[in-house]
């Protein structure tokens, strides 16, 4: 072996295992920025951090919506059982120790890395305050949680989408009730939903893979569910696999198909779970992204992104396609689907309303009562479906917001980046596989 070291080593080895190694974070030769040793307290801070939420999610099962770290850190958390009181002072030591870190910081990478721990850590803190009881109100939790406040709307901000609606479906009754019964000729019956959601999924993750590499073994199983406040849910649980549930409680309308197949999968939660696995948990092994506390900065870009993926994949005209061609006959469903896309895009417009009514609601403007009426009147929700809503506003607050201005808001970023439909899709990844936060996306 040493006569071979030898021989190596006058074939020029040695003398490049000698040469300066390129940092990986900076990219210079030599490293000048002392990148690996602010790597290396970022990484306790980060350690600290996951299990500072999952203690929380120790008392809150709902904060914690995905985590594939150490199984060890879950275990330790749990055998302490800390009170919520010393999770609050730990959370403020956490974040006085952070930002000490920040200092003589320079390397952007690693600042980058600071920036989304910090805004992730601040989130944490102010959830610990709320959950023993602070009031905040709709702005200041959205602000505080989300960092972001959604742009305030008035109900006659609605009255033209409503009119252009009304002339779309005339006949006789309240709009409410002739937009439920003109929608029931596109409900997938029961006994289909899963055909032709898989035939969305499959669709959706095609093309989705002509413009993003997704790992081998990347996968998700579909589940059906009842008596749940959501529609759909992506349950991430690493190795690049979800879980994902449909509520059965409501019927499934035809347009809802690739709309949940893009969001829940492709190029939706799965797709920006699995990126940040790959390229920052074990790319980087930053622990930080191998857990996600529900109500916190990154489900801006979480929900933005997810509803903004379809208009990525599919032009109007492609979509309108596909369900003509492979979902209609597939659903055994006859009708005018150019039609029913005019009125699906009509409706849309009603978007903001969700943030509306559950501002109101949150901040004590209007009762429960109210808030399921404002649903039926303006949004054109069903009885049944507005009740199911109000349960969610009262259980997920000004969550709400990251749907609708997340997704406006992810919008804009992208069309700021590109210029044509490759440069979209390199946006839009640049931002799954390393989150900002609503503050460095919105203008």
């Amino acid at each position: 072996m040493a006569k071979c070291a030898s021989v190596l080593s006058l074939c020029g080895v040695a003398l490049s295992l000698s040469q300066p190694i390129r940092c990986h974070f900076c990219q210079q030769t030599p490293c000048l920025t002392r990148c690996a040793e602010y790597n290396d307290t970022l990484n306790q801070l980060a350690t600290e951090y996951v299990k500072l939420v999952l203690a929380i999610g120790h008392h809150d099962p709902l904060y914690v919506d995905a985590y594939y770290g150490p199984a060890q850190w879950r275990a330790q958390v749990e055998a302490q059982d800390l009170s919520l009181d010393t999770l609050v002072e730990h959370s403020a030591d956490l974040v006085s120790r952070l930002e000490q870190a920040r200092h003589g910081l320079l390397c952007q990478s690693l600042r980058d890395r600071h920036h989304f721990l910090s805004k992730q850590l601040a989130s944490v803190a102010v959830y610990l305050k709320r959950s023993m009881g602070q009031s905040l109100s709709f702005d200041a939790e959205s602000r505080a949680l989300y960092d972001t406040r959604a742009p305030e709307h008035s109900l006659t901000d609605f009255n033209e989408a409503l009119a252009r609606l009304d002339n779309l479906l005339p006949g006789e009754g309240t709009l409410a009730k002739r937009f439920d019964a003109y929608r029931q000729q596109f409900i997938v019956p029961a006994d289909r939903v899963p055909q032709v959601f898989t035939a969305a999924v499959e669709q959706a993750r095609l093309l989705t893979r002509c413009h993003l590499a997704l790992p081998e073994g990347e996968q998700f199983r579909v589940e059906f569910v009842k008596d749940k406040i959501w529609t759909a849910y992506n349950w991430y649980q690493g190795d690049y696999t979800s879980l994902i549930q449909l509520n059965q409680d409501h019927p499934l309308h035809l347009e809802r198909a690739l709309e949940l197949a893009s969001h829940e999968g492709y190029p939706g939660h799965h797709v920006f779970n699995l990126l940040q696995e790959r390229e920052l948990v074990k790319g980087l092994g930053w622990w930080e992204y191998a857990i996600y506390p529900l109500y916190s900065p990154i489900s801006f870009l979480s929900e933005g992104s997810a509803n903004f993926g379809l208009s990525l994949l599919m032009s109007k005209e492609e979509r309108i396609d596909f369900e003509h061609q492979v979902l209609m006959p597939m659903a055994g469903i006859a009708g005018d689907l150019r039609h029913y896309h005019e009125v699906i895009e009509a409706y849309k417009a009603l978007a903001n309303l969700d943030t509306l009514v559950c501002r109101q609601l949150i901040d004590g403007e209007i009762t429960r009562k109210e808030a399921a009426r404002l649903l039926v009147d303006y949004a054109l929700y069903t009885p049944e479906k507005a009740a199911q809503r109000v349960r969610f506003y009262l259980a997920n607050r000004s969550y709400v917001l990251n749907y609708h201005h997340g997704e406006e808001s992810v919008g804009e970023y992208v069309t700021r980046k590109a210029r044509d439909s490759a440069q979209a899709w390199k946006a839009f990844a640049a931002l799954l596989a390393r989150p900002r936060a609503a503050s460095e996306i919105i203008r």
